[in-house]
């Protein structure tokens, strides 16, 4: 959410600002898998199978932090209007297989996904990741029975959509139409999050030429729509 003091700010020192702000809620998550991890290794694991599991989910973690620190970059550089982000033709499937198998739902929770094997965007790959990451992991975060579903699909010669539903508690009325600015709790006043993952997953959307749209049922769940430009179809040989 902008202020008034915000339109005094130049696009660099607003971009400065957001950074910051950005950094200290998406590095947090890694950080702490790290951090746990380094003290069990530290309180002496026994086993040569138990020290190398930590130390791949150490590797899996600092390898995510790497991505989460340089989409931030690539966000903030952009907003400063100092470069575009560089864009590639990028499968889906894979990303957002690789996304749903590091998360943990809750128990009786299934997440079902569908996604051509040749369904493609021309994006930036890192600030996609990002956007995907707050939205699936939001999902996983308020979903405590049912599914999540996840549906990706081309809607346009030149659009392709990401559809992210879950069968959480829903976001109350007055709280949807700021559910995207800074520091807006979606879950309410009993929400521990900082209010800052829907706000950078959208800012990333945008930056990448889509956009994000929610809806939302109190006591039906969320949906959440990412919009990316559609790549031509990856053909496999």
């Amino acid at each position: 959410m902008r202020n008034e003091h915000d339109n005094d700010l130049s696009p660099q020192e607003r971009a400065q600002r957001d950074f910051i702000a950005n950094a200290a809620h998406e590095l947090q998550s890694p950080l702490a898998g790290i951090i746990s991890a380094v003290e069990v290794l530290q309180a002496g694991a026994k086993y040569t199978e138990e020290r190398d599991r930590f130390l791949g989910h150490i590797e899996r973690e600092a390898r995510r932090l790497e991505r989460v620190t340089r989409a931030l970059l690539v966000l903030a550089r952009t907003q400063a209007l100092l470069e575009p982000p560089r864009s590639e033709v990028l499968l889906l499937r894979p990303l957002l297989t690789d996304l749903v198998a590091g998360v943990r739902p809750g128990t009786g929770v299934e997440i079902e996904l569908s996604c051509p094997d040749d369904l493609a965007a021309v994006v930036n790959a890192d600030l996609t990741e990002q956007a995907l990451r707050s939205v699936i992991g939001n999902a996983v975060k308020y979903t405590r029975h049912g599914r999540i579903e996840i549906v990706a699909e081309a809607v346009s010669e030149r659009a392709l959509e990401v559809r992210v539903r879950d069968t959480g508690p829903g976001i109350a009325p007055d709280v949807q139409p700021r559910v995207f600015d800074r520091f807006v709790r979606a879950g309410g006043p009993d929400d521990r999050g900082f209010g800052l993952g829907l706000a950078i997953a959208k800012e990333s959307a945008e930056v990448l030429g889509g956009g994000l749209e929610l809806l939302s049922e109190p006591g039906a769940g969320t949906l959440v729509t990412l919009h990316l430009p559609l790549a031509a179809r990856i053909v496999k040989s």
